[in-house]
């Protein structure tokens, strides 16, 4: 078995022919140097074999991600078959491996490429419609309820696959009532010195916990095989969080009470009738977070990027997983106090991204509001290279040229904010 996914150095596998090297020489800048992926890729003229089965294995295996250029030249080489089969082997191992594949021309994508749809992409150079696309594909949203009106549940359980079969079925069911399961991401950005969980567990309305069976009857906060679910469980019950714990049969908690906790064993695919019940009630007793989570895009009011169905906006939320604000949305009802509420919009939210292009003056002054209040922020501004505005010159100001470096850098900048969504 290959590394977790989480632990990969690499996040895309670039799979092509050497005859469509031009287009691939675009799509690598584009990924590596704007888009802030890290990508693997083999820059040789390679016919069949030159990568050999156990080279190519271990080299898909360091990433969390296949993408295939398929052209007519590339699906004429045995080795792009290889490469494909090898990253469907991936996915079908690990939930959350990527496979996105790129149709050239008239490349005959259907005989190889069985159950993975495809973005045709268009003659000449790589275009910023065919980058959205990319973007989407990996980062996955159809089994996920929209992030402005969602149901969010922070779930505590298991991600081994040696014991995670009861979390599985609890998290099916969950889905299956409507709610957006949101989970722990180590890798995420933003937390400062406050407590991730606690931040994340705030955002949410309701907390379930699933805890399987590891070789100890004993459940101590703090202590053995279960301190992490029991901090969580902890954390939940100071934050006021409705909440159900579904645990092994043969746990016992010694240190608090567990006479409420539902049992299921660990190796159950099927929630118990109890269990369903008290999952079902959870719509009723879910209660609006006390910290939501968004993103407050501070941008130029009269661009189109600021529309709420504006590719940009919807490729931010696409990527964090969390809603998107401007501030012509923000009001309380009293045209007197817009710019209070938009103060309190900005304070409050989890990341602003301020576009300074032009050095537009309410973004650079919600910038400054949101660092003042220690709110995380991004900067980035159409034109050449310089320095942002000096009450801002503590964070760097990446700058674009054209829409498809302004996407690239989007997702450069908000990637490391995301959402651990559970759904997909």
């Amino acid at each position: 078995m290959g590394l977790p996914l989480n632990k990969r150095d690499y996040d895309i596998f670039l799979s092509y022919a050497h005859s469509d090297k031009h287009f691939v020489d675009q799509l690598y800048q584009w990924l590596q140097g704007y888009a802030g992926l890290q990508v693997w890729w083999d820059d040789r003229d390679m016919s069949a074999g030159a990568l050999l089965a156990t080279e190519l294995q271990k080299a898909i295996e360091r990433c969390r991600a296949v993408v295939i250029v398929a052209s007519e030249d590339s699906l004429a080489q045995g080795w792009v078959e290889a490469e494909y089969n090898a990253a469907m082997d991936e996915r079908a191992n690990y939930k959350g491996f990527r496979v996105v594949a790129l149709r050239k021309g008239n490349a005959n994508v259907d005989k190889l490429m069985k159950g993975i749809s495809w973005i045709d992409v268009q003659d000449g150079p790589l275009d910023s419609k065919t980058a959205i696309s990319i973007i989407q594909a990996l980062n996955p949203n159809e089994n996920s309820p929209n992030p402005s009106t969602a149901r969010d549940v922070y779930i505590s359980a298991s991600w081994h696959d040696d014991d995670n079969i009861s979390a599985n079925a609890v998290c099916k069911y969950l889905v299956e009532q409507g709610f957006r399961l949101i989970g722990d991401s180590k890798d995420q950005k933003g937390f400062g010195s406050g407590d991730r969980i606690k931040q994340i567990m705030t955002s949410c309305g309701a907390f379930v916990s699933i805890m399987p069976y590891r070789g100890e009857r004993a459940a101590i906060t703090g202590e053995g095989p279960y301190k992490y679910f029991l901090r969580e469980i902890n954390i939940a019950a100071e934050q006021g969080l409705p909440s159900i714990v579904i645990a092994d049969p043969q746990i016992n908690r010694l240190d608090s009470q567990d006479q409420y906790w539902f049992r299921m064993n660990t190796d159950s695919a099927v929630v118990p009738d109890n269990a369903q019940q008290t999952l079902r009630s959870l719509w009723d007793s879910w209660q609006k977070p006390k910290r939501e989570h968004y993103v407050f895009c501070a941008m130029d009011l009269d661009s189109e990027d600021t529309r709420s169905t504006s590719p940009i906006r919807q490729l931010i939320q696409r990527i964090t997983s969390m809603p998107t604000k401007v501030g012509n949305e923000v009001h309380d009802g009293n045209p007197e106090n817009v710019n209070a509420a938009v103060r309190k919009a900005v304070s409050e939210a989890f990341l602003v991204i301020a576009d300074l292009t032009d050095d537009n003056v309410n973004a650079c002054i919600e910038a400054g509001m949101a660092l003042a209040v220690g709110t995380n922020v991004e900067l980035l501004a159409a034109g050449l290279q310089r320095r942002p505005p000096f009450m801002l010159r503590e964070r760097n100001m990446p700058t674009y040229e054209d829409k498809l470096q302004q996407i690239g850098l989007l997702h450069k900048v908000s990637r490391p904010y995301r959402r651990r969504i559970i759904n997909i």
